[in-house]
C-alpha cells in the first residue's frame, strides 16, 4: 500500500437505471436500478421476415464528492469494456466542483446499445489526473424467443 494520501474525488454512487427523475431542489430519484438485462434471442427466421435489432436503453449515473480537489472543472471519461475485452468509443463529460470537500457533482448519461453482445460488460469511470475511480458492471443475458408469425404471414398479420 502506498504512503501517498488520496483525497478525492470520492464516488458517492455509480449505477445504471432505467429512468432518472430530477425532482424539487434538483434531488435525483433513480427508477429501476439495474445491472442485468435479458435480451430476446430470435433463432432462424423464414425468408423475408426481418426483426429490428434489440436496443438496450438506460441512464448511467455517477455521483461524486470533490474531496480535496477544490474548485474547478474536471473531465470524466466513460469507457465501455465489452465481454470480449474490447472497448466501445469513449464518452466524456465535464463536471464542476464548487470548492469544499463535500461539494458534489453528478453525471447522467443516456446510453443506447443496439444489438448488445451477451456477457459481462464494464463501464470504466476515469477522471483526468486521477485515473480509474469506479467500474459499473452490466450483464447481458440472451433468452430464446419465439415469434408468433405463421408461414405466409408478415409481422403485421396475414394479407
Amino acid at each position: 500500500m502506498s504512503n501517498e494520501r488520496f483525497g478525492g474525488p470520492w464516488v458517492q454512487s455509480a449505477l445504471l437505471c432505467e429512468k432518472l427523475l430530477l425532482e424539487a431542489g434538483n434531488v435525483p430519484t433513480f427508477v429501476r436500478v439495474v445491472d442485468r438485462f435479458t435480451v430476446p434471442k430470435i433463432g432462424q427466421l423464414p425468408p423475408g421476415i426481418l426483426v429490428p435489432p434489440h436496443v438496450l436503453q438506460f441512464t448511467l449515473v455517477v455521483m461524486m464528492k470533490s474531496g480535496d480537489l477544490g474548485t474547478g472543472s474536471h473531465t470524466v471519461r466513460i469507457r465501455l469494456q465489452k465481454p470480449d475485452q474490447s472497448y466501445a468509443p469513449d464518452t466524456t463529460a465535464t463536471v464542476f466542483f464548487n470548492g469544499g470537500d463535500d461539494n458534489g457533482a453528478m453525471i447522467a448519461l443516456p446510453i443506447a446499445i443496439p444489438s448488445p453482445e451477451e456477457g459481462l460488460h464494464w463501464f470504466d469511470v476515469e477522471m483526468e489526473g486521477v485515473g480509474l475511480i469506479s467500474r459499473i458492471p452490466m450483464r447481458v443475458l440472451f433468452q430464446p424467443a419465439i415469434l408468433g408469425i405463421q408461414p405466409g404471414q408478415t409481422p403485421e398479420g396475414s394479407r
